[in-house]
């Protein structure tokens, strides 16, 4: 990564983000996703519908960060659709190739691989929310395989797109949650991602049998979820815009293998203490899942409209604030000591 100056800056009231990944196949389309999550996939766009219900009852501003792909109504392999100008990465674990699975066709035949519609809904549903980017074809940023002008090319595809439909990206979800090219995100003018959840078994992570038990005993427990109140931001010239890291706090699991033995009120209870633990100290959660985790079964419904309608109850009372990712660091920007 190119050198970056980094400076801190402190939170001084109580603010609540939701991040939404979405991606439909291409979250996992190089993990047998087409197979494994085919019937989630089909609930996508109805469970989108669902939560733009749920978010305006409730007055939330949420950061829908989207593969850049989706915003297609069709491709080819060689015509004037094509998208073979955005470099891919090339993986050693995934040899087929990244786009081995792209159906070059239209929303109509593959609506996994194109949701031109959900965009058009998101948008919709008035200005509250904010879309990000989640790169073009859900590239895995922070792999040492994936080159700086992969990053550049895919990010740029995804901006572009968006222009298309009068937005700028500011804001990035890393596929993964693999961090990587900061620099890159600086150059394009990004004001923030979504950084790594600090929990209290981030230093298991690394050995991967150890951090999965960790995950799921976290939430069996309802441990109280990491909240900030000091962020990190960066930038490469003084000209550019600070770049805001917003980490992860807690991610609501969907149902399904050893999830089911994390009872929804469990997976309540630990976002209720985290709403509760950003407003004592005036800090961030963020709550992030992908809509396609909620089709896992109707009771996650149930569940996340208590934590919204507890969200509201502390917005409501002025305790709080749901902001978008960008208004986030925009809102940490305006609190930064000027540059001496």
């Amino acid at each position: 990564m190119h050198s970056l100056e980094s400076r801190s800056v402190a939170l001084d009231k109580a603010v609540f983000v939701i991040s939404l990944d979405t991606e439909l196949a291409w979250g996992s389309f190089d993990r047998d996703g087409l197979r494994a999550y085919e019937r989630y996939y089909s609930q996508v766009r109805s469970v989108v519908e669902r939560l733009l219900v749920l978010f305006q009852r409730y007055g939330i501003r949420a950061t829908w960060a989207l593969v850049g792909h989706l915003f297609l109504r069709s491709c080819s392999r060689d015509g004037a659709d094509s998208h073979s100008h955005v470099l891919q990465p090339s993986y050693s674990w995934y040899p087929q190739g990244w786009l081995s699975q792209d159906p070059y066709s239209s929303v109509e035949t593959d609506p996994f691989f194109y949701a031109p519609d959900v965009v058009e809904m998101i948008l919709g549903s008035g200005k509250n929310h904010e879309i990000a980017s989640h790169t073009f074809t859900h590239a895995i940023l922070g792999d040492p395989e994936c080159s700086r002008d992969v990053a550049l090319s895919q990010l740029r595809e995804s901006g572009r797109l968006a222009r298309e439909k009068g937005l700028e990206l500011t804001s990035l979800v890393f596929p993964r949650n693999s961090i990587g090219h900061l620099d890159v995100l600086c150059e394009l003018g990004y004001v923030s991602f979504r950084g790594l959840e600090r929990n209290w078994f981030r230093k298991l992570n690394s050995t991967p049998i150890a951090g999965r038990f960790c995950r799921y005993f976290d939430k069996l427990m309802a441990f109280t979820p990491p909240c900030y109140k000091e962020f990190t931001c960066y930038r490469k010239t003084a000209v550019q815009r600070w770049l805001f890291d917003l980490p992860a706090s807690m991610f609501y699991p969907p149902f399904g293998g050893l999830w089911n033995l994390v009872g929804l009120s469990r997976r309540v209870e630990q976002a209720k203490k985290g709403v509760a633990q950003a407003v004592r100290n005036k800090a961030l959660f963020h709550l992030w899942f992908h809509p396609f985790n909620l089709a896992s079964s109707p009771l996650l419904f149930e569940g996340l409209e208590e934590v919204l309608a507890s969200i509201d109850d502390q917005v409501q009372a002025g305790n709080l604030e749901s902001l978008t990712m960008t208004e986030t660091a925009l809102y940490l920007n305006s609190r930064l000591e000027p540059d001496t």
